[in-house]
């Protein structure tokens, strides 16, 4: 049974074409998710993404049909409205 190691933040940008900087602010907001295998706990983050997480990131991100636009409708006339302007001649 092979364990998969997962990819570190400059392979998720490479894989997007993205910069590393921009998965780190997926990383931050919590839209994408990552394990800290750093050895210190105060120390500079390594993040490795798991295959799952990725899975789940694109599924978030996938493109949905865009909402229909909502039809215009022209604004009723009041009661006994008359338009003079298909009234007049041509000129």
């Amino acid at each position: 049974m092979s364990v998969d190691p997962g990819l570190t933040v400059a392979e998720v940008a490479k894989r997007y074409r993205v910069s590393p900087d921009k998965v780190r602010g997926w990383l931050r907001r919590g839209e994408l998710a990552a394990i800290n295998t750093s050895s210190k706990p105060g120390g500079k983050p390594r993040f490795v993404v798991t295959r799952e997480a990725l899975e789940r990131f694109e599924q978030g991100r996938s493109a949905a049909d865009p909402p229909k636009p909502q039809r215009r409708r022209r604004p009723r006339r009041p009661p006994g409205w008359i338009d003079f302007a298909s009234q007049m001649p041509d000129n």
